[in-house]
C-alpha cells in the first residue's frame, strides 16, 4: 500500500494540478495532441491505424514480447489523453518490453458511449487480426477504466474473440450515476474532480441510455469470469466509495480474481502525476502483466 506523507495540502498543489470546474467539462479542449506518433521516443516503433477516423496507435520496440495491452485513457469521457498517458505507455514498452495499443475513442459531448463501444470493438478486431500471435490485456484509467470494465463484460459474451485474461483498472469510474450516498464525503477530499461536473458528463456520455446501464456503469454488470484484475485507487478520491464497492464485488465473483492496491492519502488517478508513488505503481502494473 502506497503512502505519501501526511497530505494536508491537496496533492494537486504539489504537482501543479488544479481542481477541475464544471465549465472545464462543459467546454473540453480539442486542440491537444499528446499522443501524436511524432511525440514518442524515437527508439520506439509506432504503428498507426484508424477506424472511423479515430486513431489506433501501437507502440513497441525490438525487444517487445507478445504480451499486448489495449489502453483506454481517462478524462471524464470528455477530455483527450494527456502527457502522463504517453509517459506510461513509453515506460511499459521500454522497461517491461510490452506492446501497447492506444485507442483514441470517441468522446462526449460530440458522441455517446454506444459510439465509443462501437469504435473500441472495431479497433479490437483490427488489432487481434494484425497481431494474431499476441496475448491481449486491458488497461484503463479513470473513465477509461470504466470503459475497459464494460468492454471486458461485453467481450465475455463474444465467444469468438480472444478474451483478455488480465485487466488493470486505475481509479475506474464505474458508476456515472454518482448516486452512492458516501460520495459527498469524499467529494470534499478529492482535489481534482468536481461532483457536478461528473454528473453532467456522465449523462452526456450515456446519451439515451439510463446512467445505470452496465454499458456505461459496469458496476451494475456481471463480475463473473473476468479473469485477473488489478484494481488501484486512492483514499482521497471522489470515486473511492464506488471503487471499494467494486473491490467487494470482484472478490466474491466466480471465475474472477482481484489484486487490490489502495493508495493512502492519494488522489484520483495519481499515476498521471510526477510522484514517487507513480513510478512504483507503474512498475507494479508492468510486473502484473508479465507474471
Amino acid at each position: 500500500m502506497s503512502l505519501l506523507s501526511d497530505i494536508a495540502v491537496p496533492i494537486a498543489k504539489l504537482v501543479n494540478m488544479k481542481k477541475y470546474k464544471e465549465k472545464d467539462f462543459l467546454n473540453p479542449r480539442r486542440d491537444t495532441d499528446f499522443l501524436n506518433k511524432k511525440n514518442f521516443d524515437k527508439s520506439l516503433a509506432i504503428d498507426e491505424q484508424f477506424i472511423d477516423e479515430y486513431q489506433i496507435l501501437t507502440v513497441f520496440s525490438e525487444k517487445s514480447c507478445n504480451r499486448h495491452i489495449i489502453f483506454l485513457h481517462g478524462g471524464a469521457y470528455v477530455m483527450r489523453a494527456v502527457r502522463g498517458h504517453k509517459n506510461i505507455i513509453e515506460k511499459l514498452v521500454k522497461k517491461y518490453h510490452l506492446k501497447v495499443t492506444f485507442i483514441d475513442y470517441p468522446l462526449a459531448p460530440e458522441n455517446t458511449v454506444e459510439k465509443a463501444h462501437k469504435v473500441v470493438m472495431g479497433a479490437y478486431r483490427k488489432i487481434i487480426k494484425k497481431y494474431k500471435d499476441d496475448e491481449f490485456y486491458l488497461f484503463g484509467d479513470s473513465s477509461g477504466g470504466g470503459l475497459a470494465l464494460a468492454f471486458l463484460q461485453r467481450l465475455k459474451e463474444e465467444k469468438q474473440l480472444p478474451f483478455p485474461e488480465k485487466t488493470v483498472l486505475m481509479s475506474p469510474w464505474v458508476d456515472v450515476s454518482m448516486t452512492n450516498e458516501e460520495i459527498e464525503e469524499f467529494a470534499e477530499k478529492d482535489p481534482l474532480l468536481p461532483l457536478n461536473g461528473l454528473i453532467v458528463t456522465g449523462k452526456q456520455f450515456a446519451g439515451e441510455l439510463d446512467v445505470k446501464d452496465p454499458l456505461i456503469s459496469p458496476i451494475y454488470g456481471n463480475m463473473d469470469n473476468l479473469g485477473e484484475i488489478f484494481l488501484i485507487f486512492g483514499t482521497n478520491e471522489i470515486l473511492y466509495p464506488d471503487c471499494l464497492k467494486l473491490s467487494d464485488m470482484l472478490e466474491i465473483a466466480v471465475g474472477t480474481s482481484v489484486e487490490i492496491k489502495i493508495g493512502e492519502n492519494l488522489c484520483h488517478d495519481w499515476i498521471l502525476a510526477p510522484l514517487k508513488e507513480t513510478e512504483e505503481t507503474i512498475d507494479e502494473i508492468g510486473k502484473f502483466f508479465l507474471k
